[in-house]
């Protein structure tokens, strides 16, 4: 029976399934033809690999990941994404000695990798050669991580499949598990080289493992970068760009009021770019629309770390928790609202809305005078005034309120249906019977209408009528149905 009423400015999700870690190494230095026995195998390329660190500008941990060397000056391949945001970092190898990540000399950020230089003294370096050939289904590979920050740990499996990914090219899946931590790592078979890099991929809700041929790290030219600060300085522009166009395609939806694939976007950009504030509010303007209140609350929470003082991100905030049933932590979004803003008539109103489904209706009474007090054509909040006076049975004063948002807003059809509500319990059945009309006029779906109706109709005595809202409603909600035909052969 209720209308949500708030104040929503109009100030991916693409359904991805990205190669979230997939680096390789072109073939740097010789490794052995023979197969060797799996200890010796380990021992042998345990040295090559390191473990990455990624700092921000602060110095804090940001992310971990593995890599291993690719030629004796200590150029390491890693993920692109293990180094994705940092400042600085450093590699540790195996003896625990660390250093520091000089440079960025290639990138290919759709296959996630990157070939950095390390500042390790001459000789130091122990470069693993990497095959440029496809390995066989049924190959047994090996890998050494180090997931969820465990140094050095070992896992095996085979090759299970080699997939051509369109537009991108072979991917090997494997059987190995990968877990965080280990992005990066060497995956190579038993002759010591190196057929791909880790990378872990979810697919429907399946976690497949895969690994990148080599053949990709030969196309990795080198074109220096720079160091990390300039990396990241670039990248968030990059992303920044990308936010952008992600926005603007987002809003050429809304405008043609398509929230559904305007929503889309509109996570792509916050996605790329979390300070996007209009990509934030819009986002939660358009998960609002659709209902979906759960994903609206973090586009919201997420704009309010932008701008804090910005009173109605508050108060769609508050609508947004309460309809998601959390109404503790919305009566305090829109109590924020109102401390911002005592002159924004939503936030009365939203909150006098989150206090009635508190049951607080005095107070939502309250807030409701207030919102129109403000605002005396706010349709919604004489609306909302009116369903606090009814549940607290001041019927004549409900009235009055309904007739006020229609006056404003005539095709309302909720406040004709509540109307006609207060006009029966103040017994005046024929008038109660005109409202219920024009509500169903304007909402002729809309099952509560023709339930009470078919009720006043018994009132007064008029079993036919009643009957025929029974058959209209049969067809909208089977139990409102039951309900009403009980009521008529009781």
């Amino acid at each position: 029976m209720k209308r949500i009423s708030a104040f929503l400015s109009i100030h991916f999700r693409r359904v991805f399934f990205p190669l979230a870690a997939m680096t390789v190494a072109a073939v740097f230095a010789g490794g052995s033809a023979a197969q060797e026995n799996l200890p010796a195998l380990i021992k042998r390329i345990e040295p090559s690999t390191v473990v990455i660190f990624a700092l921000d500008a602060q110095g804090r941990g940001i992310g971990q990941g593995t890599g291993f060397f690719v030629n004796a000056e200590g150029d390491v391949i890693t993920n692109y994404h293990v180094l994705e945001g940092a400042s600085r970092a450093f590699v540790k190898v195996s003896s625990g000695k660390e250093y520091p990540v000089n440079k960025v000399l290639a990138e290919d950020r759709e296959g996630d990798l990157v070939r950095i230089s390390v500042g390790i003294p001459p000789g130091e370096a122990r470069p693993l050669a990497v095959s440029q050939s496809l390995p066989e289904i049924g190959e047994k590979i090996v890998i050494i991580g180090t997931p969820l920050g465990l140094d050095k740990t070992v896992s095996d499996g085979i090759v299970s499949a080699v997939r051509r990914v369109p537009d991108f090219g072979e991917v090997i899946q494997i059987t190995a598990p990968i877990s965080s931590g280990s992005s990066g790592s060497p995956v190579f078979n038993m002759r010591g080289e190196v057929v791909g890099v880790a990378t872990f991929f979810i697919v429907i809700g399946q976690n497949l493992n895969f690994a990148i041929p080599g053949s990709r790290v030969a196309k990795l030219v080198d074109a220096e970068k720079g160091g990390l600060p300039e990396r990241k300085e670039r990248r968030d522009r990059e992303l920044q760009a990308e936010a952008e166009m992600a926005y603007q395609r987002g809003m050429r939806f809304l405008w043609l009021e398509d929230c559904e694939r305007a929503l889309t976007f509109f996570e792509e950009a916050v996605l790329k770019a979390p300070g996007h504030f209009e990509a934030c509010v819009r986002g939660g303007y358009c998960s609002t629309r659709l209902k979906k209140y759960e994903r609206a609350i973090p586009f919201y929470k997420r704009a309010i770390e932008l701008k804090p003082g910005e009173a109605f991100l508050h108060s769609n905030l508050c609508l947004a928790l309460g309809m998601a049933g959390k109404s503790d932590l919305a009566v305090q979004a829109c109590r924020r609202a109102v401390e911002l803003n005592p002159n924004l008539a939503e936030a009365h109103n939203n909150l006098g809305w989150v206090q009635q489904q508190r049951m607080l209706y005095a107070e939502a009474v309250a807030s409701c005078r207030e919102a129109v007090r403000i605002n005396p054509d706010f349709a919604q909040a004489h609306y909302n005034l009116g369903n606090g006076y009814s549940a607290l049975g001041r019927f004549e004063e409900a009235a009055g309120a309904y007739k006020q948002a229609i006056r404003l807003e005539f095709d309302f059809a909720e406040a004709h249906l509540n109307l006609g509500a207060a006009l029966n319990q103040m017994g005046r059945l024929g008038e109660a019977v005109e409202s219920y009309k024009r509500a169903a006029r304007l909402k002729p779906l809309l099952p509560e209408i023709h339930l009470n109706l078919g009720m006043v109709y018994l009132q007064l005595g008029d079993k036919a009528s009643a009957l025929e809202e029974f058959k209209i409603l049969k067809d909208l909600d089977k139990e409102m149905a039951n309900r009403l035909f009980n009521l008529i052969y009781d």
